[in-house]
């Protein structure tokens, strides 16, 4: 089947037979290949997990590189600004390294980069090619619309890129940027050169002349790695102020200390009676019982919309697969037809899922009835470990101090949780936890 994300390169594109993924190569992409295979670079990038591994073959309809299946696909609009990044630093290091050795990556899309054990992996073998005295490096501009621009939004203008990458997965264009950014960042040298003189080329210019114009300026790959290593510097720079918002003090949360080994002895339990391949963790916040799944074996895909945590949950070195997405809102199908980006629940694809701390949230503040609640854990059609929180908790009379009764949906007391519980599923085990006003309940879909 051929991905449904690869199909803008026409000399190569993805397809996945029998759970093995295979890029089909035309004459133009073997010849980028050959160029590629040999290099020091390449061999040196694979050898230290930065490069995906790609082995040669043939197949009835000619050559292909095979790759490894990687567990989960994410996007970068589901990422964390250090995520972004540290994949901008990558792409400008493998760019550096293969100019050196004569080649160079025709495009410059965080697309190309996926995570694999907490770490950024560049996927795309077809992006490399031979490099050809004269040519400007064509990657810049998307660079700066998918990796910079997006940083310097999220840092300097406070505005988070992740719903500007998921609303426009182009990223932000150089005239958006001159108009979001203040003018005493405007008067910067790296804004007025990558911001500022971009907009007035893009207004100016078009397609192949400015191409044309990089060309007989006598552009070449010393002047392009100069580039490179000046937004590398830049890159660097930009840092994310982060403060208290969120739940970046969730550990000093009196449940949390009280309740989180309770929590953790419940969902190994759960684990140890149906042992999930897949994991999902909604609500995940630190990611501790993510954690806990991954140690067990399972792909753990940890999703909060909490930004800042999740970031701490990546720089600390974290293993499972972080998503940044709000859970009344997760990442649908999108891109080209509608299915160039899979939705996020097929991504993940769980045999398991948890919901610890989160639906309470849902019922009081985004005011999801109760009912759509357990309809929804129910459509993953896995087993769920969920945590139930009595209207009378302390955390649920702060959420709803400001409502009046007539303002909440019905079903939201305990007995009445478990009727619509058992309505799809059978309960195979219940704990109590604390004051007893939080319940958790290990769920296996029912057979009839």
């Amino acid at each position: 089947m051929r991905d449904p994300g690869s199909f803008r390169d026409p000399a190569s594109h993805v397809v996945v037979e029998d759970g093995r993924v295979l890029r089909l190569l035309d004459e133009r992409g073997l010849e980028g290949w050959q160029a590629l295979e040999p290099s020091s670079f390449f061999r040196a990038a694979v050898a230290d997990g930065r490069l995906v591994a790609s082995k040669l073959i043939e197949t009835e309809t000619g050559p292909a590189l095979e790759h490894p299946k990687l567990p989960f696909i994410s996007y970068p609009y589901e990422w964390t600004f250090s995520m972004l990044k540290d994949a901008a630093l990558l792409q400008l290091d493998l760019l550096e390294e293969a100019l050196k050795d004569g080649i160079t990556i025709k495009d410059a899309t965080p697309f190309n980069i996926q995570f694999v054990d907490g770490r950024p992996l560049f996927i795309d073998v077809g992006s490399f090619e031979r490099y050809n005295p004269g040519e400007p490096w064509l990657g810049y501009r998307q660079f700066t619309r998918q990796f910079l621009f997006p940083l310097m939004l999220h840092a300097w203008a406070g505005v988070p890129f992740q719903p500007w990458l998921r609303g426009s997965m182009e990223g932000p264009s150089a005239a958006d940027m001159k108009r979001l950014l203040g003018f005493g960042r405007r008067v910067r040298p790296s804004v007025f050169l990558h911001v500022s003189l971009q907009a007035r080329m893009e207004r100016n210019l078009e397609g192949q002349s400015v191409r044309d114009g990089l060309e007989s300026s006598g552009m070449n790959a010393d002047l392009i790695l100069n580039n490179v290593r000046k937004l590398r510097a830049l890159v660097s720079k930009i840092e994310l102020e982060v403060g208290n918002e969120g739940w970046i003090s969730y550990e000093e949360c009196t449940h949390v200390g009280r309740d989180r080994e309770s929590k953790a002895e419940f969902l190994r339990a759960a684990i140890s009676t149906n042992p999930p391949s897949r994991f999902l963790d909604l609500g995940a916040n630190d990611a501790y019982f993510s954690e806990i799944a991954s140690s067990e074996g399972a792909v753990a895909v940890a999703v909060d919309g909490d930004q800042p945590v999740l970031d701490a949950v990546y720089r600390r070195g974290s293993d499972v697969n972080i998503v940044v997405s709000d859970l009344t809102n997760l990442s649908p199908s999108q891109g080209w037809a509608g299915i160039e980006r899979p939705d996020l629940v097929s991504r993940a694809s769980p045999d398991m899922v948890l919901a610890y701390g989160i639906i309470h949230h849902l019922i009081y503040t985004a005011s999801v009835p109760p009912t759509a609640v357990v309809d929804w854990l129910s459509s993953f059609r896995c087993p769920v470990v969920v945590e139930f929180v009595a209207p009378d908790d302390e955390m649920v009379q702060t959420l709803t101090a400001n409502k009046h009764e007539d303002e909440l949906h019905p079903n939201r007391d305990k007995d009445a949780f478990i009727a619509l519980l058992q309505r799809d599923f059978e309960v195979l085990d219940t704990l109590t936890l604390g004051d007893g006003t939080r319940t958790l309940f290990s769920l296996q879909p029912s057979s009839s």
